[in-house]
């Protein structure tokens, strides 16, 4: 029941129905999911750990986002992806190739009217098969430790990709065409100005964020 709530809570962190600074009352928790307190406090206890709960005098509450927290995750995605592109290239396996270069391919279209959700799920897929390919096991386990921050910044980050969703199709469009030619400079390039420019929409989106919630406004 402890794993069962956890899953609960953390999907709800991650989508964004659960919002950054929202309390996290045990017996709301527990109505709500059906379970005794017990379970959801274990649950806390675990999304604590997690780095996906804050706990401030006894209370539980969504951990919120800071620019600190941005930087060391993109710093992080900088470091770890590149490598799958390296060891992708020391084959280029024509099976691989070919699943990396269309993965797009059929895609929906994101943005208004188009499904967000949809296009970041298939953006999340990508950038974790690209991990895989590191054919490092330690590297991939700490990948898995922080990819469900990096799945919740494109979840948080999604209202600001409003006016530049084009761009983020076009920065995997140049990603699959390099790997398609067996590029793998511009690859890497373009998978790290991909990731900076993710990086600078999330920063901007925040200082918005932090501006329209602040004191008076």
């Amino acid at each position: 029941m402890s794993e069962s709530a956890y899953e609960a809570i953390e999907s709800a962190i991650i989508h964004g129905d659960l919002p950054p600074g929202t309390p996290l009352v045990d017996r709301h928790l527990s109505e709500a999911l059906g379970v005794s307190r017990t379970p959801i406090r274990d649950a806390m206890q675990s999304l604590e750990a997690a780095g996906l709960v804050d706990r401030r005098r006894g209370r539980y509450a969504v951990a919120g986002f800071a620019l600190g927290d941005v930087a060391e995750l993109f710093e992080v995605r900088r470091l770890v992806e590149p490598l799958g592109l390296d060891r992708l290239a020391e084959t280029w396996e024509e099976e691989v190739v070919e699943e990396l270069s269309t993965f797009f391919d059929r895609a929906p279209t994101p943005g208004p009217p188009g499904p967000y959700e949809e296009y970041l799920a298939r953006d999340h897929a990508f950038h974790k098969r690209i991990v895989a390919l590191s054919d490092n096991s330690r590297l991939i386990r700490f990948y898995e430790q922080t990819e469900k921050h990096i799945n919740r910044i494109r979840h948080f980050l999604a209202p600001g990709y409003e006016g530049r969703m084009r761009e983020v199709v076009n920065e995997h469009q140049d990603i699959c065409v390099a790997i398609e030619a067996h590029d793998l400079p511009v690859a890497r390039e373009a998978l790290l100005a991909h990731l900076r420019a993710g990086e600078e929409t999330m920063r901007k989106f925040l200082a918005q964020r932090q501006e329209a919630d602040a004191p008076g406004r």
